[in-house]
């Protein structure tokens, strides 16, 4: 029922990456750029510093994922050789794991889900979320909650933050004393400088927004500084955090050549977590400057998963079982319009006929054997359309063609009663809010209890 179409860690370097990635509030404008295609019915985008994906839906999956391509590589044609594409289950398996950090570099990160969440409620506020995303996003959500919960894959692992520091003291020895810029306040730039200050750090932060810096140097212990002391400060620190939005390098080659006299010969350990990337990468071939950015970092961090292996294994098979419960309420989902169309069809039929009699030759029937005739009427009609709609769950997971067979035999509208259907859906926001009310526990039957409750809705339980 969706579609992935992206880039990440695993298909593209960060030079490619960063072309392609977006600020939070330049998203909604692509979400509109994708709607406005008439393959396209829904869409959201995450966009982080290791990917770059678009999770979509249309009344034709390939269609569809044509049209986000298109997109993406209209706003960045080089990206193009390096974006995948998943389709229907492969997509939502993808999801599925995104979420649930089995596909990040580093496995068991946890800010991934928290990029899930803020892309989907980015997406709901742009009103590019319908029925669909609504219906997979919460479930990919639920996924990630009880890969976290059931599983270990999250602990004792080595972070970003945690690998800058070892760094920084690895060229300085003892970082008690020595001076730290944050420039810009990216939550994991924000983690580094914290570690940076507890171990003695002097820290100084360095932003546009005056508001902001205040806040961020009040909470790191740390000193505001104003955007036109940047080139100032790096001639003093011997540690620069970056993490900013620009769509440029804030810190490049001609700069650090400026100050390189007045720092006489002390070392520049630089941290770039930003992508695009903040610094110019030609600085790393400058004396004493050492440059890491967030590939760098990874690859450490990722040495350091081989302890998590096993803990992704059984991650991996909850990530299947949901996946599988999702089948089972997309298949409910798209046959739901279907059947109840049919049923209309046919009840349609039947009480014409039994109303057609009353008035001739049973018009001498009385009130309580009219509604016995009637209840009659129905039980045949539930019979006969019984084994039926069960086959025709099963057809519907062998073909695509199955709901459309039916409508041309019967002549029915399945659009009708899906519209129908969704002037009384849930809200977007009442499904968020179940999803984090769920407990692992509470959702152990989650994919057998979508199977019944969609059994109940065709009326094709036992009888």
């Amino acid at each position: 029922m969706i579609v992935v179409v992206g880039l990440s860690h695993r298909s593209a370097s960060i030079a490619v990456r960063e072309r392609l990635a977006l600020p939070r509030e330049e998203i909604p404008d692509v979400l509109a750029e994708l709607a406005a295609h008439e393959a396209v019915s829904e869409a959201l985008m995450v966009s982080t510093c290791n990917r770059v994906e678009v999770v979509a839906t249309g009344a034709d999956l390939h269609a569809a994922a044509e049209a986000v391509r298109s997109v993406l590589t209209a706003r960045a044609p080089p990206v193009a050789r390096h974006l995948y594409v998943h389709e229907g289950a492969d997509a939502v398996r993808h999801l599925f794991r995104v979420a649930s950090s089995l596909d990040s570099l580093v496995l068991g990160e946890p800010q991934i889900l928290g990029q899930v969440k803020e892309a989907f409620e980015v997406a709901r506020a742009a009103g590019s979320v319908g029925a669909v995303l609504n219906g997979t996003v919460p479930r990919a959500i639920r996924t990630a909650k009880r890969v976290r919960t059931q599983t270990a894959i999250g602990s004792g692992q080595v972070s970003v933050p945690s690998v800058a520091v070892d760094l920084a003291t690895q060229i300085f020895a003892d970082l008690k004393g020595r001076r730290v810029a944050l420039v810009g306040s990216g939550e994991m730039a924000e983690a580094v400088a914290r570690l940076l200050a507890q171990a003695g750090a002097k820290l100084s932060v360095i932003g546009r927004n005056a508001d902001r810096v205040a806040e961020i140097a009040g909470a790191l212990g740390g000193e505001a500084r104003g955007w036109h002391e940047l080139r100032a400060c790096v001639a003093e620190v011997d540690v620069v955090v970056t993490s900013t939005s620009a769509p440029a390098h804030v810190v490049d080659f001609d700069m650090l050549n400026a100050v390189k006299r007045s720092r006489r010969g002390r070392s520049l350990f630089l941290i770039d977590l930003a992508v695009p990337r903040d610094v110019d990468p030609r600085v790393d071939s400058i004396d004493g400057v050492f440059l890491y950015n967030v590939d760098d970092f990874s690859k450490v961090v990722a040495e350091s998963a081989a302890g998590r292996r096993r803990e992704a294994e059984q991650a991996e098979q909850i990530v299947a079982r949901e996946v599988l419960g999702y089948d089972r309420w997309a298949e409910v989902t798209q046959l739901k319009p279907a059947i109840v169309a049919l049923r209309e069809r046919f009840q349609s039929v039947v009480h014409g006929e039994v109303e057609k009699s009353l008035k001739t030759k049973l018009k001498h029937l009385g009130d309580s054997d009219r509604v016995a005739l009637g209840k009659m009427a129905d039980a045949i009609l539930n019979k006969l359309l019984h084994t039926p709609t069960q086959r025709l769950r099963e057809l519907a997971s062998e073909s695509e063609d199955a709901v459309q067979l039916l409508v041309e035999l019967f002549e029915i509208d399945p659009g009708a009663e899906a519209n129908r259907s969704g002037e009384h859906a849930a809200s977007p926001a009442d499904q968020a809010s179940e999803e984090d009310e769920d407990s692992a526990e509470g959702d152990e039957d989650f994919a057998d209890s979508n199977d019944e409750e969609g059994e109940r809705a065709l009326g094709t339980g036992s009888r």
